[in-house]
């Protein structure tokens, strides 16, 4: 019989995760064979393995609001060395 991929990922998250249910369990509740199932889980963690993380992505500078402008530049006043050194950082 042939199953869509949908089904397949259906199948293959109800044996991962938090509440896992075992192939054999599942096969008794759902009328597909354990040895389907465990098949499907095995080709699912192969294709995980293979692919790459995703890419984070990059973190842009930060969006400062006026008032954020402001309260810096009167904390800045004033400051000089290392004192602006880490005012700034």
């Amino acid at each position: 019989m042939s199953y869509t991929d949908a089904f397949k990922s259906q199948m293959v998250k109800r044996m991962v995760g938090p509440g896992a249910v075992s192939a054999a369990a599942l096969a008794r509740q759902v009328g597909v064979s354990q040895p389907t199932l465990s098949q499907w889980l095995r080709d699912a963690n192969k294709l995980a393995a293979m692919t790459p993380p995703p890419e984070e992505k990059p973190v842009g500078p930060k969006k400062w609001t006026l008032e954020e402008k402001l309260r810096v530049l009167a904390e800045a006043h004033g400051l000089a060395g290392e004192a602006l050194g880490a005012l700034l950082r």
